[in-house]
């Protein structure tokens, strides 16, 4: 196996360790950190206020994923963390969010890799309007939700080059969520139960796509991403619309833990 430097990204990236494909190889985990730093978000929610609002995006997007022992090493655990920011001169909004997924890795098809599976993901946070006088300023983002993941990755040669491609797409199908009713403050919500809801396709749509190219270099791979991010939520008469296209740019790498097991790693 061959060693790269180690190096620092936020405080936890650190570059890739590529792995020779062996009979007896040490377990690999997967990491990546990038940083958002170009971006566009689009809100609009009526508990504020009935006009849209478009501003800057940026964020934080962290991954982690490994094969796991279940089904003859043929599940991929996956960790994702998401820092969703965006700014302008009337609204703010902060979304922090984490998804836990199990995928199936299938056999590969004329270099593609594919994989299938389930995500648990919850949210919180909320969007601030700086003008509104009312007694409604904020609101309060709130989920937890199930869902279907699904990744295609593919691996090809640019000038002798290594260049990996990976799509992912997740799509939440039944949750929960908050939901006040129109017009409702923070203070009388807190004098009854909490408007927890049921959620799926009738009242909330998401679905977030994640498009990555990664380039490994001498000390460290190179990871540039779109991310595509589109949230809906109609209840209680207030519709809420969210819509994020930011350009992410990181690092990734292969770190090795317990040394000496068999492994798989998630993508060839």
């Amino acid at each position: 196996m061959r060693k790269y430097l180690i190096g620092m990204l936020l405080a936890f990236v650190l570059p890739p360790a590529a792995a020779q494909e062996t009979q007896e190889a040490q377990e690999m985990i997967y990491q990546s950190t990038m940083l958002g730093v170009m971006g566009q978000a689009a809100i609009y929610d009526t508990y504020i206020t009935p006009s849209n609002y478009a501003g800057t995006n940026f964020g934080l997007f962290h991954e982690q994923m490994r094969m796991t022992k279940l089904n003859e090493r043929s599940i991929a655990a996956q960790h994702l963390f998401n820092l969703n920011l965006a700014v302008d001169d009337v609204q703010s909004m902060a979304m922090l969010e984490y998804g836990f997924g199990l995928h199936h890795r299938f056999e590969p098809i004329n270099g593609f890799q594919f994989f299938l599976g389930g995500q648990a993901h919850g949210m919180i946070g909320g969007v601030y309007n700086l003008r509104n006088a009312s007694n409604n300023p904020a609101t309060i983002k709130l989920h937890f939700d199930l869902g279907l993941s699904g990744i295609a990755a593919y691996q090809l040669e640019v000038k002798k080059q290594p260049v990996k491609l990976r799509y992912q797409a997740t799509i939440p199908a039944l949750g929960l969520f908050w939901a006040p009713e129109f017009g409702e403050s923070l203070f009388e919500i807190s004098l009854h139960k909490y408007p927890i809801v049921f959620a799926s396709v009738h009242n909330y749509l998401s679905m977030r796509n994640v498009l990555s190219v990664e380039v490994p270099f001498k000390f460290a791979t190179v990871r540039l991403s779109y991310v595509n991010w589109m949230y809906e939520t109609r209840i209680h008469d207030t519709e809420t619309r969210i819509h994020t296209n930011t350009l992410f740019f990181g690092l990734s790498k292969y770190f090795t833990v317990q040394p000496g097991r068999r492994f798989k790693q998630f993508m060839e």
